[in-house]
């Protein structure tokens, strides 16, 4: 079930509650609850890659150098390299040339979503019924970041190059993310006589993955092929994770570093982008939350900051791994637990005995 959470919904964040610190049980956490993710934390250590500042002298980590799968969290990175470029916000884009990365499934109908945003009429599988329709390049930008679009992510990589991609990343303190197609992972999921064996290089799947994706937006013939070979695909968890377990990976300080630099004021385009998804759970005293998470199954990631008025900023960076598909479904509260922890020092010190 490769789905991706878009973590957007809901109220804003509730009164003070008391947090006890996590402890390990026997009993299965409820991660429907901040202090159930902390039970989380504290029985999966090993699982779990953290790096918080709240930007008054409290810091904690574990595990912040250690690579884990991104999903999603990597199109900072993206959208870091759009916001430094010279490309027109206004450029008018041929729909059906964003169409052309989108593999029709697996992206928990995230590009279907952005369409129908936007007014587009569009089948079932997020395909416009007219491909000549345009919209601004600025659209697809903020797709990317309020629906998590794989396809929108994909078309701005084409545009801007990997090396564009780079450079902004390092600007913002992270090294050579792995900015690798997302389009040409589903089809090496859905097509796999075109990836390589499991346990390859990651540059040797990057380059399968690309010249895979490559031919799925130039060849209408072989876009037919691959809508016919979907419903083969592996449709569980435990059936994708060793597909998962190549996807792109990075650690929890490459996504810090990046989200700190945007949050202090570099990429000012990419920090207006990354305050719509979480504009209404700013904690009480804040200016906005700048967010973007991701999932794939087993992996759940987020990266966020919570600017203050007096220019002070708190970052939080959190990869988790081996997380079930119940738990995937209680992202919210993981992501209220990181913003409470930025907001009060009880709920840091709560937080950062938890990764003790």
């Amino acid at each position: 079930m490769l789905t991706r959470r878009h973590l957007l919904t809901g109220a804003a964040v509730g009164s003070a509650a008391l947090l006890l610190p996590g402890t390990a049980s026997a009993a299965q956490p409820d991660t429907t609850t901040e202090q159930g993710w902390l039970d989380w934390i504290a029985a999966h250590r090993h699982d779990v890659s953290v790096l918080i500042d709240d930007g008054d002298g409290r810091r904690a980590a574990r595990n912040p150098g250690v690579r884990r799968v991104l999903a999603s969290s990597i199109k900072v990175v993206h959208l870091s390299a759009y916001a430094e470029s010279r490309l027109d916000p206004r450029e008018q884009i041929r729909v059906g040339d964003w169409d052309a990365h989108h593999p029709f499934v697996a992206d928990g109908r995230a590009h279907f979503q952005a369409l129908n945003w936007l007014g587009i009429p569009c089948d079932d599988f997020g395909i416009a019924k007219d491909p000549e329709q345009r919209v601004p390049l600025a659209r697809l930008a903020e797709a990317m970041i309020l629906f998590s679009d794989n396809a929108a992510t994909d078309y701005l990589r084409v545009r801007l190059g990997d090396p564009a991609l780079q450079r902004a990343a390092a600007r913002g303190g992270w090294l050579r993310p792995d900015t690798r197609s997302l389009g040409g992972e589903v089809l090496m999921l859905m097509m796999p006589e075109y990836a390589p064996p499991p346990g390859s290089p990651a540059a040797v799947r990057r380059a399968m993955g690309d010249a895979v994706t490559r031919r799925f937006v130039r060849d209408p013939g072989f876009r037919a092929e691959a809508f016919e070979r979907w419903p083969d695909m592996p449709g569980t968890s435990d059936a994708q994770w060793p597909w998962v377990k190549g996807h792109g990976q990075g650690s929890a300080s490459d996504l810090f570093s990046l989200h700190r630099s945007i949050a202090n004021g570099l990429y000012a385009p990419a920090r207006e982008i990354l305050a719509k998804p979480l504009a209404d759970r700013i904690p009480p005293g804040a200016n906005e939350v700048l967010f973007k998470g991701g999932s794939l199954p087993r992996s759940l990631t987020l990266g966020l900051s919570v600017r203050w008025p007096d220019r002070r900023s708190g970052t939080a960076a959190i990869l988790l791994t081996g997380v079930s598909d119940q738990d995937m479904q209680n992202a919210l509260p993981l992501i209220d637990l990181a913003l409470a922890a930025l907001s009060d020092p009880a709920r840091f010190t709560a937080l950062e005995q938890a990764l003790r």
